[in-house]
């Protein structure tokens, strides 16, 4: 059992994380030219002490290659790797490029992992509580159901009307989404302290939680699952405080990292490049991609798309226990192992709280499992052809990680790529075709992962041009017109947690101001897997969906996205969110908008309302120049 020091004896503050993390899983697209054909980097793993897998039993055979080989080129992913826990016995192998043009995925690449980070955050709290040095600000042993203002005191302070919440919600309320609070992913920050302020500064999970008392909650808390990454962000400053300051990525290391052999595992991004240019191990941080199909940074010999574009190295301070971790399958791997057989670091009830329902999800969630899934304390559980299931995925910008275990066969999968979204889907295809084999279901039996995946892109790829439509079905026909010239709703617009929406005019190609409509070619996705948007999505005007008017480059906040606003009818506003390091849509959202207009004829504030996974409230920005 490892030492867990004592408040008294915890370490001075190490630092303090910063950053957001992936908003939910949006599915990308489909179809193009195939991924590199590099060879497969196979490795076998030890088992638990007692001697090498056994490569005669490997799940990685030829046509499990070939599959993924096809996999990665039917989604646009450069590569993969995967790892197996069966029993004591593992094995992991690559697939594709970590790095284009030929660098291979081998068992040992890493990759962001995302929302898989959870996990831990959560197993940490565990190996707090079964210490029993903690305790809250009232005296009492920490626990599972410690209000969480009790430990971060004023640091939690929430919204007028929500000081029971305040003073109730719970670290178990946090790490199972059921506090209320939808995602407000967009409301992270890089900077805060004031714009021009001598107090400004990179922002930190303390940041985050005392921004929660500007920002609406959903629902009631215990009444709906709302998956919210900032609550993690929340419990990451819970726990550093704890520590007396000590860095979360520190306690992970010491505590689960190394007692499990997970060397290859990281809490910065930084950190695994400095290991990788110094050529220490076989460390080396796999690139980010991203499919260009819109043609956006001219990608593509006829400038209408395809083809890779790599998308910059994110810092994850900020994502601290909702998505801070770098790792590889190998060592993935290894954390499986500990989960299915209950072992150390982590106690018997510790397994037992990790694993045990505190929240039904959505009806959505069933995909594939006997019922609709449970969400635990960082996993999700379910059954599936009556075994139980644990899982979570993660996303970056332009990674995906995929985790399954299950308890009762010992048996547990994991798959990471290097795209946003569409890795996940390859993770998916991957996955759950070696789940259904080992269990041995039918093929006729089996959910058909990448249909999900075509139908959920479809509609991402068609979200820009039905955005209007689709937000506003009941708006007048035909539309009244806006109050004010478009030139007049230029500005800055602040909101004390979304910070700033800066509004400029959409300019044509010709540099005048644009009114014109536009229309984009069909996007929809064949049965095989061609997007129609990787041929021919280009605007062109007239006779269409409407173009935006209005833009707001947020760029100076955690998770970098575009608004583009376009007008629906009098001052109401569809705004379509993309991201601003892969702008293709498939990580694209809605949010809908209303400019007020003052009694002077001038825009005074501008009020929206996100949508990620179901409305996020509306929260009001106030015109300041």
């Amino acid at each position: 059992m490892i030492s867990v020091p004592s408040a008294a004896a915890a370490v001075g503050a190490a630092r303090m994380t910063t950053t957001a993390v992936l908003a939910a899983l949006l599915l990308l697209l489909a179809a193009g030219p195939p991924a590199p054909a590099l060879a497969e980097q196979k490795v076998l793993l030890p088992g638990g002490g007692d001697g090498d897998g056994d490569e005669g039993n490997s799940p990685f055979d030829d046509g499990f290659g070939t599959f993924a080989r096809e996999a990665l080129e039917r989604w646009h992913v450069p590569g993969v790797a995967v790892a197996v826990v069966d029993g004591d016995e593992m094995w992991a192998e690559g697939y594709g490029a970590a790095a284009l043009p030929s660098t291979p995925v081998t068992p040992s690449t890493l990759f962001y992992t995302g929302s898989t980070t959870k996990a831990f955050t959560a197993a940490v709290v565990s190996l707090l509580i079964d210490s029993g040095n903690y305790s809250d600000s009232f005296g009492a042993a920490l626990g599972w159901q410690t209000p969480i203002s009790r430990l971060i005191g004023d640091d939690f302070a929430l919204g007028e009307g929500h000081e029971w919440e305040a003073a109730h919600l719970t670290l178990e309320d946090a790490l199972s989404h059921r506090t209320g609070f939808p995602r407000h992913d967009k409301a992270l920050g890089r900077w805060y302290g004031g714009r021009d302020s001598p107090e400004k500064h990179r922002g930190t999970v303390r940041d985050v939680a005392r921004g929660l008392r500007y920002l609406p909650m959903a629902t009631e808390p215990r009444a709906a699952w709302r998956y919210c990454n900032l609550m993690f962000m929340v419990v990451s400053h819970a726990v550093q405080s704890l520590t007396g300051g000590r860095w979360l990525g520190d306690a992970m290391r010491e505590w689960i990292w190394e007692p499990l052999g997970m060397d290859a595992t990281f809490f910065s991004v930084e950190e695994a490049l400095r290991r990788e240019e110094k050529g220490e191990g076989d460390v080396r941080v796999a690139r980010g991609y991203y499919w260009d199909y819109l043609g956006v940074r001219g990608a593509g010999e006829d400038g209408k798309g395809g083809g890779f574009a790599e998308v910059p190295f994110a810092n994850l301070d900020l994502a601290s226990g909702a998505g801070g971790i770098v790792s590889n399958v190998v060592d993935y791997a290894r954390w499986i192992r500990c989960l299915v057989h209950e072992r150390g670091p982590l106690s018997p009830a510790a397994h037992r709280e990790l694993k045990t329902a505190r929240m039904p999800m959505p009806r959505e969630s069933r995909r594939g499992y006997d019922a609709p899934l449970s969400y635990a304390l960082g996993w999700m559980l379910g059954t599936y052809k009556g075994h139980r299931v644990f899982t979570h995925s993660g996303g970056m910008e332009a990674y995906g990680a995929e985790v399954y275990f299950f308890p009762d066969l010992k048996y547990g999968v994991v798959a990471m790529g290097n795209t946003a979204v569409t890795a996940n889907i390859v993770g998916w295809e991957l996955a759950w075709r070696l789940i259904d084999e080992r269990i041995g279901v039918d093929e006729e039996e089996r959910y058909d992962w990448a249909d999900a995946g075509y139908k959920a892109i479809d509609r991402s790829v068609k979200l820009a041009d039905t955005a209007v439509e689709e937000l506003y079905p009941d708006r007048a026909d035909p539309p009244l017109p806006r109050a004010l010239p478009l030139e007049d709703y230029v500005g800055t617009y602040f909101h004390p947690a979304y910070q700033y929406v800066r509004i400029e005019l959409v300019k044509d190609d010709d540099g005048d101001d644009g009114d014109d409509d536009v229309v984009s070619t069909d996007g929809s996705i064949s049965s095989n897997g061609e997007c129609s948007s990787d041929r021919s999505t280009r605007r062109r005007r007239k006779g269409g969906s409407q173009r935006g008017e209005l833009k707001a480059m947020r760029d100076d906040m955690e998770w970098q996205m575009t608004f583009e606003f376009r007008h629906a009818s009098g001052e109401f506003w569809a705004v379509v969110i993309d991201m601003l390091n892969t702008p293709n849509m498939l990580n694209g959202q809605l949010a809908r908008a209303e400019f007020l207009v003052g009694v002077g004829g001038t825009a005074d504030a501008l009020r929206m309302e996100f949508l990620e996974d179901g409305s996020e409230g509306v929260v009001t920005f106030d015109r300041v120049t």
